[in-house]
């Protein structure tokens, strides 16, 4: 299905990153790893090695690591951590690696472990759960499943690894009606520090199981998650695309039709748990993609209704430019999203959480606008935010399995995810597109504290890498992962070892 925000983006040329070859030579863990493990050994002058670390959604995130290694099982998981954490080295962790943050899915110097062929999708004999492997894609698992009639929450991008989700909070299309995506894992098979592998859920070491559920990199290396899954005849997915400024509605008219929609319907999922949007605007690269700003409107019903009536709003706005719908399943969708936002480009990552209301998303149309026309080389930038629901009733699934460690079961208030997501290609840009983010941020904070709808909870995939996604958790979750990282990795391997991603010993909390 082609749809014009794939040409809109196709106007920007995105080309894939060039990579410099590595400069060092194997450090003394890529020797020993050679040797113990020479099958799932990928050396930095072969074109195996080259392919894992381009194999990247972001340029941003290309590093240039001493070695690969890309296991097969989970034995060979352990076997490969004894080897690294005996001769003490540097390493990082790769599922799909979908995360633009540079040192999140890769490393320079270091040993890279690349879970893409861990990428296991198993329906139970009961329909009851779904066994992903933690370097299998969400479209590898919707696709290998398409013919099964069944449901499980998962990422809604096709690319996306099974592991990140699994182990940060996970947004899915069943969220209303279900919770995170990790409110309906069952059981996760990790490598601990020491080379252990467990399985953790609500019977067995339920501390971990449940610091894993947001927990993110800071506790082992999770080779296989157990889903639960459901009977599930498709879903309805509807495409709108309108133009900010237009004929029949001009900007600041739109911008209150479109927020009041986004408003309306967050709140409305409470009741109607099977109606989400994903809400993208973007001003395109090329000469003239500042006066292309557009609204790309992904609606989906998870019970299958067509132009369903909480999505009425939405399917009502002037100034379209098209729209597309049909009956389909969670392969095509997450695909057709991939589609949307291909990798190659560069990226960066922000997020900020606000209270589900008007005059905060209102006045942040305004500030967003603001730092994007202050950008110099703007026709060089994809510049794209996008704002996703979480309505209350998405934290109340957590405590029936076991509780989660995103510290939002008090949250008795509907929210709004704002997801800061520019594109562009060009490395000399990296700084000017690091000061937005920043920007991004601040202004962020400072509407939102000015109306009090601010929220410390941010989505930790969407992260910038100065923020502190682990604060916004909560004194009590933060404490209780703390003790929960020293119980089950008392060296602090996975604390010092594996830099990559947000650290427990460098969540630098304050008050404000």
């Amino acid at each position: 299905m082609v749809h014009i925000f794939a040409l809109v983006i196709a106007l920007g040329a995105l080309g894939r990153a060039t990579a410099k070859p590595p400069e060092t030579t194997q450090s003394l863990c890529c020797q020993h790893l050679s040797k113990s493990l020479p099958s799932i050994y990928l050396a930095p002058n072969s074109t195996e090695y080259d392919k894992s670390i381009r194999e990247r959604w972001s340029g941003t995130a290309i590093l240039h690591p001493g070695c690969v290694i890309a296991p097969t099982s989970t034995n060979e998981v352990s076997q490969a951590v004894k080897i690294i954490v005996k001769n003490k080295c540097q390493f990082s962790v790769k599922s799909g690696g979908h995360n633009a943050n540079p040192g999140s899915n890769s490393i320079d110097r270091g040993v890279s472990i690349d879970l893409s062929k861990l990428n296991t999708v198993v329906l139970s004999a009961d329909r009851s759960h779904v066994r992903l492997g933690s370097g299998a894609t969400w479209g590898l698992a919707y696709d290998t499943l398409v013919n099964e009639n069944i449901g499980f929450p998962g990422g809604v991008c096709g690319e996306v690894g099974v592991g990140g989700p699994s182990l940060g909070g996970g947004q899915s299309i069943f969220q209303a009606r279900k919770g995170w995506i990790v409110d309906n894992i069952l059981n996760y098979e990790v490598v601990l520090a020491s080379g252990e592998i467990v399985n953790a859920n609500q019977t067995s070491l339920p501390d971990l199981f449940k610091a894993l559920k947001g927990g993110n990199t800071n506790f082992g290396i999770m080779t296989h998650a157990d889903v639960a899954s459901f009977d599930f005849d498709g879903v309805w997915i509807g495409t709108n695309y309108v133009a900010i400024n237009g004929l029949a509605a001009p900007r600041a008219v739109m911008l209150d039709k479109l927020t009041r929609a986004m408003v309306n319907l967050v709140s409305g999922s409470n009741e109607e748990k099977e109606t989400l949007v994903q809400l993208l605007v973007l001003y395109p690269s090329g000469p003239l993609g500042f006066l292309a700003h557009v609204a790309g409107i992904g609606l989906t019903n998870a019970a299958n209704v067509a132009n369903p009536p909480a999505a009425e709003e939405f399917l009502a706005l002037p100034n379209r430019i098209s729209f597309q719908s049909e009956h389909s399943n969670m392969s095509a969708y997450a695909h057709h999203n991939t589609q949307l936002l291909p990798s190659g480009a560069r990226e960066s990552n922000a997020g900020i959480t606000i209270t589900n209301d008007f005059a905060t998303m209102r006045e942040l149309w305004d500030e967003y606008d603001k730092i994007y026309d202050a950008l110099p080389y703007k026709t060089e930038v994809d510049w794209i935010i996008q704002f996703l629901p979480q309505p209350k009733i998405q934290q109340s699934y957590a405590k029936g399995r076991g509780g989660n460690s995103l510290g939002l079961d008090h949250i008795d208030k509907d929210q709004i995810e704002i997801w800061f997501q520019p594109r562009w290609r060009d490395a000399a840009l990296d700084d000017m597109m690091k000061n937005a983010q920043q920007k991004f941020v601040a202004i962020s904070e400072k509407v939102a504290k000015k109306h009090g709808t601010y929220s410390p909870f941010m989505y930790i995939s969407y992260a910038a890498p100065h923020q502190q996604p682990l604060c916004g958790y909560g004194a009590e979750s933060l404490a209780f992962l703390k003790k929960t990282a020293t119980k089950y990795d008392p060296d602090g391997i996975f604390q010092t070892m594996m830099p990559g991603g947000f650290k427990l010993s460098k969540a630098n909390c304050t008050t404000d």
